[in-house]
């Protein structure tokens, strides 16, 4: 019976592992890839053994996509304006301090989303069906006020705008296979690998740092993150930037250490959410979720249970491992040719895309990826290129 549950969760902590450090390959990839060759999958494995698998990949990679965030596509410290608050404390040699900082944070999330669980199951249906109606509303009043406290609105509006309308055109080509693949690799990915390279950057020596913050933030912090990420499961288009974004705006945030816990507590806590709504309004808003229905089409609270158990068990599982993996890797870091090693990554993401998404799907990789590095270059915050998610979205529910 053990021995059910703990192969098929080691086998996805594997499988997040390589698509957490692997920059170019996204959890949704692998999902993608579980319901096209589902008819083969399930004459050997039974659907529970899946979703175990899925759940702990899912758990996984959201760890452990904190090291290549941290470390990859760090412009140089001459335009300090540009650097997130982790590539500003890589810059400084503060990796370790960045990474650790995101691991607080990640598993933090996780669980006190967890234990929040029985409150959460309560919550969210009535929520939903007061919302549901105006959702686009709430999405359209949300992104303006996203454009109007940007540092340029003009500008902001602009990119929402072009990154909507690529998105559009993304999604309705029919001969591009995962077009999330080209749109959100190119605005968010490849034109800061590329904007790296053209800065010249050369990361310092990494210290040995230790981690220094109270509890009583930490909880803090993962409270609030818990109340926003309502928000990135109840309305389609928005991520988890925009839930830390609320959630940062609520704690009123002073330094890039509580940005990054607060991020990427976000980013784990919605994980669990999604589960969690799956249950309650039978709604997907992840690829991992999006795999389990299709597999299973609804859960009981069983195996709703289940997930929770495999989500704490892989979070002790994954940051262990992310902690030894960002250990060794940091350590040798100097060792590499960060030029070299950002154009190997570019090479490996476009061949990634051409053959995944097909070759039209290399257009839209080209125009995502100019819009990524003019977004950069004007100054402007890269979570106005959400509208490539949110515009459709908006124009679709109306």
């Amino acid at each position: 019976m053990y021995l059910q549950i703990i192969i098929p969760l080691l086998i996805g902590i594997l499988l997040g592992i390589i698509t957490g450090i692997t920059p170019g390959i996204h959890i949704n990839l692998i999902t993608s890839l579980i319901i096209a060759y589902s008819y083969k999958i399930l004459n050997i494995l039974d659907p529970i053994t899946i979703t175990i698998t899925v759940t702990s990949m899912a758990v996984t990679h959201t760890i452990l996509d904190i090291i290549p965030t941290t470390i990859l596509g760090i412009p140089s410290t001459d335009n300090l304006t540009m650097l997130l608050p982790a590539h500003k404390l890589t810059s400084e040699g503060k990796a370790k301090l960045a990474i650790l900082y995101g691991l607080l944070g990640a598993a933090a999330g996780i669980l006190i989303t967890t234990l929040s669980a029985p409150l959460i199951i309560k919550i969210i249906p009535a929520v939903y069906e007061k919302i549901k109606d105006v959702m686009p509303y709430i999405l359209i009043l949300i992104s303006s006020y996203i454009i109007i406290k940007g540092k340029n609105k003009f500008l902001s509006l602009i990119f929402f705008l072009a990154s909507g309308i690529t998105g559009i055109l993304a999604f309705n080509i029919k001969t591009v296979e995962q077009p999330l693949l080209p749109l959100l690799t190119g605005l968010f990915g490849l034109s800061a690998l590329i904007l790296s390279i053209s800065d010249n950057t050369k990361l310092p020596q990494q210290k040995d740092v230790k981690l220094e913050i109270s509890k009583k933030d930490i909880t803090s912090y993962s409270l609030t993150t818990l109340a926003a990420s309502f928000l990135t499961n109840f309305l389609p288009g928005l991520t988890s930037s925009h839930t830390a974004m609320i959630a940062e705006k609520i704690t009123k945030i002073k330094s890039g250490a509580e940005h990054i816990i607060i991020a990427n507590a976000a980013n784990s806590s919605a994980t669990i959410i999604s589960f969690i709504a799956f249950y309650t309004i039978n709604k997907t808003r992840s690829g991992a979720v999006a795999a389990i229905e299709f597999l299973i089409k609804s859960i009981n609270i069983q195996i709703l249970i289940l997930i929770t158990a495999v989500s704490l068990i892989t979070i002790g599982i994954s940051t262990f491992f992310a902690v030894k993996i960002s250990n060794k890797i940091l350590k040798n870091i100097n060792r590499l040719n960060y030029k070299k090693l950002s154009i190997a990554i570019i090479v490996f993401i476009v061949i990634l895309v051409f053959i995944i998404s097909k070759p039209l799907s290399l257009i839209i990789l080209f125009t995502t990826t100019s819009l990524g590095i003019l977004s950069q270059k004007f100054n402007i915050e890269r979570i106005h290129l959400t509208g490539c998610l949110i515009f459709p979205v908006i124009l679709y529910l109306i």
